[in-house]
C-alpha cells in the first residue's frame, strides 16, 4: 500500500542527528510541521517495540533500527525498578527520549526512579500540568538532573532515526482532563505502523480522525481497554492486525472492559495483554514478529 517509501519529516541539520542534552531543546523547537521528504528505505536493522508488564499502568520501550531508544511512560512508581532492570537486561544504560503521555500516576510514577537512576537526554511532555504529589516529584527530579523538558505540539515529528517516522497526533494543549491530554503517537517504519494511544478517550479519537491517517498494524489500545475508548468507528479506521492491552490483573477499574475486547475480536484483531508478560514485537519494515509467534506479513 505504501510500498518501500517512507514519509519522514526532517530538517537538514537532523540528517546527521545525534541527541544530547545541550542541543535537545533547540532542535525540538525547530521541527514542528515542515514539508516531508521522500526517502528510499534501504535494508536496515529491526525496530523493537516492547509493551512492558508494569501492573496497572502503561510503559512502552522502542529501540530504533539505529539503536536510539524511546521510553513512553513508566507505569506506577513501583514499576520503575522493574523497567530499569529490563533496560539493563537489554543492554540499555541511557535513554535518548522519554515521552510522558499525561500526568496520571500510573503513567509517570515509574519515571521518577528512572529519571533518578538513568541518564536521559530529553523528556517530551503533553503540556498538561497537574497538582498531584507524584507529578511535582517527577518534575522536581527532572529539574535537579538538568534534563531538557519540552512540550510537544500536535502534528510535530520526533526525530530519532532517519528511517522511522514518529508523529504526535494529540497533545495536552487546552485540554481539561488528563486522559484527553494524552500524547498519541504514530510510529512508522517501512510498511509497519504502530498507533500508541496513551489514555486517549473517544472524544480524542474523534478529533484525531478528522486530522490524521490512523491506519496501523499494531494498536496500543487507549486507556487500558476502558469503555471510554476504542470506539467502533475508530477501530474501523485503524484496521489493526494486532491490539495490545496494558493493564494489571485484578485491577479495581475493571480494565479491560469486555465490550472493548469483544469489539476488537469481532473485527478479527489478535489481542495481546501485558497483565502476565511483556509483549515483544520486532519489525524489519516488511513483517512484524511477535515473541512466541511466527513471522507475520503485513496485510497491505
Amino acid at each position: 500500500m505504501r510500498g518501500m517509501r517512507i514519509i519522514l519529516l526532517l530538517v537538514s541539520v537532523l540528517l546527521c542527528f545525534s541527541l544530547n542534552s545541550a542541543s535537545a531543546k533547540r532542535y525540538m523547537m525547530s521541527i514542528h510541521t515542515t514539508s516531508p521528504l521522500h526517502m528510499h528505505r534501504q535494508h536496515l536493522s529491526k525496530m523493537k517495540v516492547s509493551f512492558l508488564k508494569v501492573g496497572q499502568g502503561d510503559a512502552t520501550l522502542i529501540i530504533m533500527p539505529n539503536g536510539q531508544t524511546m521510553l513512553i511512560d513508566g507505569g506506577p512508581y513501583e514499576a520503575g525498578e522493574v523497567i530499569i532492570q529490563k533496560l539493563i537486561e537489554k543492554g540499555i544504560n541511557h535513554l535518548d527520549v522519554i515521552v510522558s503521555t499525561h500526568p496520571d500516576m500510573d503513567h509517570i510514577g515509574g519515571l521518577i526512579p528512572i529519571v533518578e537512576q538513568m541518564p536521559v537526554s530529553l523528556i517530551l511532555d503533553s503540556g498538561k500540568t497537574y497538582s498531584s504529589l507524584t507529578y511535582h516529584t517527577y518534575r522536581n527530579n527532572i529539574k535537579k538532573r538538568g534534563i531538557p523538558f519540552v512540550s510537544v505540539k500536535e502534528g510535530q515529528y520526533i526525530p530519532l532515526d532517519p528511517h522511522v517516522s514518529i508523529q504526535v497526533l494529540n497533545n495536552g494543549k487546552s485540554k481539561d482532563e488528563n486522559n484527553e491530554s494524552s500524547i498519541v503517537l504514530k510510529v512508522r517504519y517501512g510498511k509497519a505502523d504502530f498507533l500508541l494511544m496513551g489514555d486517549a478517550d473517544v472524544r480524542t479519537e474523534h478529533e484525531i480522525l478528522k486530522q490524521f491517517d490512523v491506519h496501523a498494524d499494531v494498536l496500543k489500545v487507549g486507556h487500558h481497554g476502558s469503555y471510554t475508548s476504542t470506539s467502533e468507528t475508530f477501530i474501523k479506521k485503524v484496521e489493526p492486525q494486532f491490539a495490545i492491552l496494558s493493564y494489571g490483573s485484578s485491577n479495581p477499574y475493571g480494565h479491560p472492559h469486555q465490550s472493548v475486547v469483544k469489539r476488537l475480536k469481532r473485527h478479527g484483531i489478535m489481542v495481546y495483554r501485558t497483565n502476565k508478560r511483556t509483549v515483544e514485537i520486532e519489525t524489519d519494515g516488511e513483517h512484524v514478529m511477535l515473541e512466541s509467534s511466527g513471522l507475520m506479513p503485513l496485510l497491505k
